[in-house]
Parts: C-alpha cells; structure tokens; sequence
C-alpha cells in the first residue's frame, strides 16, 4: 500500500490537500473529485459505500447523476493515483469493495497518521516520566501541519472533517504547552499561547496554560488580567462561570503559591468527572454461555484470531454482521470465549436490543448506566449526559485489558460512546455493516453468509440425532433450509422432537412453498425465523421497508435499480440508496455491480411480504414491472444488427429513467444480464390475473427472438416462442397469432424439425392472407420456401420464392425482397447454377446495404464466398469472406463474424495459403462460446488439417 509502480505515494490532508508520487504532486482534477478522495482518504483501508460518497459530497443536493458521477471520479482518481497501470488491470490504491470503494494507504505514507502516531508517541513517553522526549515528538508532530487542513476541498462534510482536525491540532498544542510547563519553560510560551487564546478564547485550558507561563515568566498582575478577561468572555459569551482549573489558579496567583509544586501533574481525568477518585472497579464475566459446538465457522473464527493478532496492544473494534438468523452471536460468544483468557480485567456484555420486536433498543447512556454500575461506580456517582458516563467509562478501563461485547446493534451512532481504549477489544454483532463504525472507529468487518451444504447437514444431523440415517434427505433439507442456521435449527428441532417423524416426511412439507413457510414457522407472527426478519426491516427506513415487499412480485433472480425505481415510482437514484441500505442490513447482495438478490428464505420472506399487499398495490407493481421489461428490450431489440418485423411495442407505462443503450454491444449486453429476468416476466404475464399482461406474454419473447437467433440459443428461443404463441391464441389477435407462427416456424427450422416448422408456416401464411397483411405474407413465403429448399424440395421452393419477390415488391418490403434474393441465390447454389448464385447473392447485399440489415449483408457475403470458392473464383471468394468478416465485426455479431472465419478458414485451405488454422480456431472459440452446433464442424476440419500437416 502506498506505492504505483515501485514510486512512493504520499497523501497529505494537513493543509492543502496533495498526493505526492515519486517526489511529483499529482493532479487531483475537478473540485468534486477532490471531495471524493478525501472522503475516502479520511476513512483510508476501510470501505466507503457509494451511498456514503453521495452524502458527504451533495448532502441533500445530490444530482439524479450522482451514482454515474462517482464512478466516474473514482475512475479519474484511479487514473491519477496509478497512471502506469495497464488499462484491464486491476487497481491496487483503489479498489472496489461491494457497493463502495476502499483507499488502501500505509500509516506512514498519510501525513494525518503520521501526526496520530507521535502524538500517541508522546503520551507514552509522558506515561514514563520522559518529558523532554514526549515535547519533542509533538514539536516534530505539529511540524507536519502547512496551513488549514483538507485546503480546497469545499462542502458540509469538509466542514466537519475540517473542523475535528483542528480540534486535534490545538489539543496537541496544549499537550505540548503542559509539558513545557512541567519541565520550567513557561516563559518562551507566552507569546505562543496569547496568540492562541486570542484565536479561541472559549478554550479555558488556553486560558490556564498561559496564566501559569506568565506566573513562570514573573508576570504574576497579567496573569490575573488573563482571568479577568477571561470570565468576561465566557460570561458574555456563554453565560457561565470560569470552571474549578481556573478558579484554582486564580487563588492560587492571589495567595502567592507555586503553580507547578514539584512532582505535579495535570489531572487526568476531564473537570466534569467527580473530584473523588473512582473505586477501583469489580472484575467482571458477564459473557452468556456460549454454544457448545460451532459447525461450519472455522474461516470466520481464523479471520477473528488474525484481526486480533494485528492489535497486539490492544483496540481491536470488530464488527459480526449477516442476515437475521444467521449466527453472528453463536460466532462471536464462541469466540469472546476462546480469548477471554486474554482479556484477564473482565468482560462486558450486553444484548442492546436493536431487532427485538417487544422492546425499544437500549440508548448509550443506558448502556454506560449498567457498565459503570458493574465497574462498581455507586448510582449517585454516575453523571447524567452521555458524554460525562462515556468519560468516565473510558476512564475506569484505562490501562486494563476488557473484552466488551455489544449484541445486535442497530446503528453506529449510539455506539461511539461505548468504544473504550487499548487495550481493550469490542465485538459487535449486527444485521447491519455499521460502516459509520468502520469510517470513524477503524472496525473491522466479519461478515457471515449461509452455511455450505455440508456444514447444514453436520447441523441438522447433530441437533436432530439424525447425523447417520437419511443422508440423502438430510441434504435436500439443508437446501430447503437455506443454510440458514436458525432456519437448520427449527427443523432439525422438529425432528428431535418427533423421534416417529422423517426426514424424508419433512422434506415432502418443505418443497412446496408455502409448505416451507409453515414449517419454519414463517406464517406464524410469534415464530421465531418471521420475527428476526420483521425486526430487520422495521429497522429499515420507509422506502427501503416498502421495496421488500415490492420485490416479492419480481419473478426473476435478481433486479437492477431501474427496474426497482420504476415498480416503486420512485427516481433510480432513491431506489438505488434503498437497494444499498437493504444490502447493508443484510438482507439482499450484490451478485454482480448494479444487481442485487435475495437468499432462498429472504426471497420466500419478500413473498410472503408481497402477498400481504391489498390486490390494487400488486397489480399496479406487476404491471409497472412489466411495462418497464417490455419497454427495454423493445428498445435493446432495435439495436440489434439484424432487421425485426413492425410489430408495435408501446407498454401503458413507460418507465421514466432506463439504462443507456446507445449501439448494438450495449444492447447485447443488456439483453445477455436481463435474459433470465425477461423470460421469468413472460412466464409470470402469462399466467397472470390480468388479460392485459397477454400482450407482455407474447411480445416479450417476440423482442428476444432476434437476440436468441444471434445467441444461437434455439432451445430457450423455442421454448420461450411455443409459450407466446398460447399467450396470442388466448388474446384472440390475428397480428400476435401471426408473428408467433412464423417466429415459431423459423425457430423450429433452426432446431432442425422442418416438417413442423412447414406446417406452422402454412398457418401463418393462412392467417397473413385473411388479415391482407402483405408484408406479412412476403416474409412467410420467403421462409416456406426456405424451409422447403432445406426438406430438398426444391421445385416447390423456387415458386414459393418466385411470389415472394412479386408480393415483396407490391407491398415495398425492401427487406422481405432482400431476404428472398438472398435465399434463391442459394437455392442455385445448390443447384450449382452458379452465374444465377452470384446474380441474386450480390443484388441481395445491395438491399441489404440500402435496408441497414448488417447481419444479412454479412451472410450474404460469406454465402457468396462460398459460391466463388465452388466455382473456382479463389480471389474473389477470399475478398467476399474478408468483407462478411468486416460486416459481421461492425455488426457485433460472435455467430456470424464464426461464420466468416470458418468460410475465409475454408478459402485459405483451399489455397494452401497461411492462417486457415488461425481463422479456424477463432471461429471454433466464437461457435463454443455460443454453445453452438457448427463448433462440432469446425472441430472436425480442425482435426483433418492437423493430420494431413502431421503426415
């Protein structure tokens, strides 16, 4: 860390904010980005979530942009940070991390840390009576200050960070100001401390240190001036009086006393704690009893070990976080148990209620009430704010190895005051990541997922008593189960509790849905599987609390933040913060960035959820849904390199923010991630309670046939086409019964059943001339003869081929007329008509050029390569093969730009020329990937030039 390329890397917040490589500034870019890096610079080697970025940049100005404007800072930093990296590789300073970003920095290259280290430095060494030395560390601390901290980085959260900084700044100043005084140098800080009272002369301690510098220096009258003037101030100011120190100090200038007695020292504890010593505090062991066995935690217990190791003096603040149910208390008790032995002045524990349903989560200052009660403080002694019990705990811990535990935290803010010092160690469970924690307490996260199947299974069998019979069941069960622990536990306690009832009894209840609900006691408000998950979301903030029920009608996998914001009417940037907060209570995850899902037993839950909704709610969400899939893929259809009938596609609803898909690699790509989604929304608007979602049925999977066809995906195509076509006999509209007869016609051609493909082809042809729909009846006959040409029928063929040009140009289909030359140019072919072959072929790809149609103009090429190469014209058949290659790479089309390499492969073997093998292996790569049946072809030619060139 800390280092680009082998160049140091040094950051600097103490003035102008500067990062310094190789001895060179770098530039930092535009004002934001600025922002940005010291938002993650100031929470350096720990991850800040998007969601953070946004809030200490904008606030509540944050631009609908905000989430694409810091990527694409983030983007800009990395560029600036580590200019030599190579462009696909992987940032080392600044890396992604779930849904955020992570500033990897070494202590010693961040000027702040620096400071931190001799500041800490000099409290050591004041601790062994060093005096002189602990001055001179905070001299050589305070040097590394330029000017204003975090200079030229603007906004709120600069404001704050900015200010806590200088508060730093000053208290080492006065520390520094004490020791001098300790050690007689009073006299040289006189006018170091007037300047500094002068600039903030409602800091009493100013006020003190520099009435003793002046009782040093001999200046006795001017030190009772300073308390003059400062009484006046604070009065004036705050109306209070000077506190107890300056009190002192004044009588003590009265009364002629010595302001540093020997073998002084500054009182430790702050002036708002009791005068009276504290009794020394009671050794406390207040852990529960941890579980007896932890099945399926050896990582996560290594993990805990190492994080300790890395604190050998202490401070370790440790976060357990995962899903509700999921064992972050078993872990960290086991755990805490295991190392109690460390931690020989006590343990602390408290359950502070964040997720119980019956009571309100504990405040810090109740917390603080039972761990000073328990450190033996007597009730009356306690203080009455926070921030004085928060004193004084730290205070009664000082120096004393303690293990406290905080279970199921909710948030991170009334936590801050909880956290004592080295050395002692705090374990945090919590649904939540708490990164507030991780940004301001350097907490380290331990996050815990579901079991692997193995680990469920040693569960269920040990609890039930079952770990030896019904294997197989045992297995189907921890699936069921989710590998949730609590989940495992319920059943398993089921089974030891009916030593008559099987696994495989079980099991039969749980595979069916809501079977499974009941089991797991998820219907029942009381049980306890349904109230963890209730707590997790009343935790949650409106929005984020109304998605998951939302998201229980989604029927895909997973969902984006586009479709979310338009289910739930809200902007994307509104559902994407939802989707993080959701994300960090554990209860979704990101597969992939920008796609969020749901364990078994959560989505089983959002179910649950979405059919509590009133009819009216999941109506209106479905269809939004819906609209919103039909909207995109119409729009990424459009894209493709292939031409598509004109089908109108023109949802109720149409979505008010969609992803940016600007050309055909954007579209596919699009189209490759939602595929799942796409069909899953076909499937549910088939099935749906409403007519209305019979046009979604059909005309989603009409907007994938293209993608299918490029993707050579023929089984999903088929099947997805076969389901449409029901979907339009139910609506009872000729147009959609017609375009799903002919779709499915030509995908059952392409999974090789002409002869069904033929009759529903007819069918379509019938439905097209009762409709006198003409364009469609140009594209059915071209495809009829197409089919029939591949059943050999070729007589029939040609005539249906002949009227396809005729009905093509009555009715102006440019395409149609491009498709039916294409095709009896090879219908000659075949009949090795050649000179007719080329006619047609090469009038084909001029339509072809002049409808746009890059896919069919590239096949049209590598058709006629092959034309040329059969008629002896080697040249003109590798120029033909060269141009469908160029066609089919504009196009972005894998399975015809394979296409064009085996043809331009073929050419070269032909001509004995170089690079036939090359050109073969691409287009055997390309077919493969597709999980194509030409890649079986190519394999084969591959393997007949290898052993002709072996022999």
């Amino acid at each position: 860390m800390g280092y680009d390329g082998g160049e140091p890397v040094r950051f600097e917040v103490l003035g102008l904010l500067r990062v310094v490589r190789g001895g060179v500034e770098v530039d930092l870019g535009a004002a934001k980005q600025r922002a940005v890096l010291a938002v993650l610079l100031l929470a350096r080697n720990t991850p800040v979530s998007r969601d953070q970025i946004i809030d200490a940049v904008w606030g509540e100005a944050a631009p609908s942009s905000a989430v694409n404007l810091v990527q694409t800072y983030v983007a800009g930093l990395r560029r600036a940070l580590e200019p030599s990296r190579a462009r696909r590789a992987p940032a080392e300073l600044l890396t992604s991390v779930g849904d955020g970003y992570l500033l990897r920095a070494a202590p010693a290259s961040v000027d702040l840390d620096v400071f931190e280290q001799r500041v800490a430095a000099a409290a050591r060494l004041r601790g062994a009576g060093e005096l002189v030395a602990a001055a001179a560390e905070l001299d050589q601390a305070l040097a590394l200050w330029r000017a204003e901290p975090l200079g030229g980085v603007a906004g709120l959260f600069a404001e704050v960070e900015r200010g806590r900084l200088v508060e730093r700044r000053l208290a080492a100043q006065e520390e520094r100001a004490e020791l001098l005084l300790l050690i007689g140098r009073g006299a040289e800080l006189v006018g170091e401390l007037t300047a500094l009272v002068g600039e903030h002369p409602l800091r009493e301690r100013g006020h003190g240190l520099l009435m003793r510098a002046l009782c040093q220096a001999g200046r006795q009258a001017e030190a009772l001036a300073v308390y003059r003037d400062a009484r006046q101030v604070l009065v004036d100011e705050l109306g209070v009086e000077p506190g107890p120190e300056l009190r002192r100090l004044q009588q003590a200038v009265l009364s002629g006393e010595d302001l540093e007695p020997a073998g002084s020292r500054p009182a430790a504890l702050p002036t708002a704690l009791p005068e009276p010593e504290p009794p020394r505090p009671a050794t406390p062991a207040q852990l529960p009893r941890a579980p007896v066995s932890l099945i399926g935690r050896d990582t996560e217990l290594q993990r805990l070990d190492a994080l300790l190791a890395e604190y050998p003096d202490g401070g370790l603040v440790v976060v357990v976080t995962g899903a509700a149910g999921v064992g972050k208390t078993a872990l960290a008790l086991h755990w805490a148990h295991r190392v109690r032995d460390g931690f020989p002045d006590g343990q602390l524990y408290v359950d502070m209620q964040g997720y119980d349903p019956n009571r309100e989560p504990l405040s810090a200052g109740e917390v603080l009430n039972r761990f000073l009660r328990t450190l033996g403080v007597p009730s009356a002694d306690i203080p009455v704010t926070v921030e004085e019990r928060s004193a004084l705990f730290r205070t009664m811990v000082a120096d004393r190895r303690v293990l406290v535990m905080l279970d199921n935290a909710r948030g991170s803010t009334e936590l801050m005051a909880l956290l004592p010092g080295s050395p002692s160690c705090v374990v945090v469970t919590s649904r939540r990541r708490l990164v507030g924690l991780v940004a301001h307490a350097d907490a380290r996260l331990v996050e815990l997922d579901m079991l692997d199947r193995d680990a469920a299974v040693e569960v269920l069998g040990r609890v039930a008593g079952r770990e030896t019979t019904e294997v197989d069941a045992l297995r189907r069960l921890a699936v069921l189960c989710d590998g949730l622990p609590l989940a495992l536990r319920i059943a398993a306690a089921r089974l030891a509790g009916s030593p008559s009832l099987r696994v495989a009894e079980l099991v039969a209840e749980l595979d069916d849905e809501h079977g499974r609900l009941a089991a797991l006691g998820l219907e029942d408000e009381d049980s306890t599987v349904r109230a963890a998950l209730d707590a997790s979301r009343r935790a949650l903030p409106p929005l984020p609390a109304r998605l998951l029920a939302l998201l229980g009608l989604h029927p895909g996998p997973d969902v984006t933040p586009f479709v979310v914001a338009a289910m739930a009417r809200v902007r994307v940037s509104e559902a994407q913060r939802a989707l993080d907060a959701l994300t960090a209570a554990n209860l979704l995850s990101v597969n992939e960035p920008g796609r969020y899902g749901a364990h078994d037993l959560v989505r089983v839950y959002t179910r649950t959820l979405a059919a509590e909704l009133t009819g009216p709610q999941r109506h209106e969400a479905t269809s939004l849904m819906l609209d919103f899939y039909l909207h995109c893929a119409d729009l990424a259809d459009g894209l493709l390199p292939v031409g598509r009938g004109s089908v109108r596609v023109a949802p109720v609803h149409v979505p008010a923010e969609v992803p940016r898909l600007t050309g055909a690699a954007e579209a596919t790509a699009w189209l490759d991630a939602e595929q799942t989604n796409l069909v899953a929304a076909a499937e549910l608007a088939g099935a749906g309670e409403d007519r209305a979602w019979l046009v979604h049925a059909w005309q989603l999977p009409y907007t994938l046939s293209r993608f299918f066809w490029l993707r050579t995906d023929r089984s999903t195509w088929l099947r997805t086409t076969e389901s449409a076509l029901r979907a339009a006999t139910a609506l009872g509209d000729p147009e959609a019964r017609f375009v799903m007869l002919f779709n499915l016609g030509v995908a059952l051609t392409q999974s090789d059943r002409s002869e069904e493909a033929l009759e529903r082809l007819r069918e379509a042809l019938e439905v097209a001339r009762s409709s006198g729909d003409v364009n469609g009846l140009a594209r059915t006959l071209t495809t009829v003869a197409d089919t029939l040409q591949t059943l050999g029928r070729m007589a029939e063929s040609e005539a249906y081929y002949r009227e396809a040009l005729e009905v093509s140009r009555a009715a102006g289909s440019r395409w149609a007329e491009a498709n039916a030359h294409h095709n009896l140019g090879l219908l000659y072919r075949s009949t090795r008509r050649y000179a007719e072959a080329k006619t047609w072929l090469r009038a084909a790809v001029e339509m072809y050029q002049e409808v746009g149609e890059q896919c069919g103009e590239s096949m049209c090429h590598t058709d006629l390569a092959s034309v040329l190469l059969e008629s002896g014209e080697l040249a003109d058949a590798a120029l033909a093969a060269r141009t469908a290659l160029s066609v089919a790479s504009a196009a972005a089309s894998p399975y015809h730009q394979a296409v064009a390499h085996d043809r331009l492969a073929t050419v070269f073997d032909r001509q004995g020329a170089a690079g036939a093998v090359a050109h073969w292996q691409r287009a055997l790569a390309l077919f493969t990937e597709l999980n194509a049946p030409e890649a079986d072809e190519v394999r084969e030619r591959l393997a007949r030039v290898r052993a002709v060139a072996a022999s």
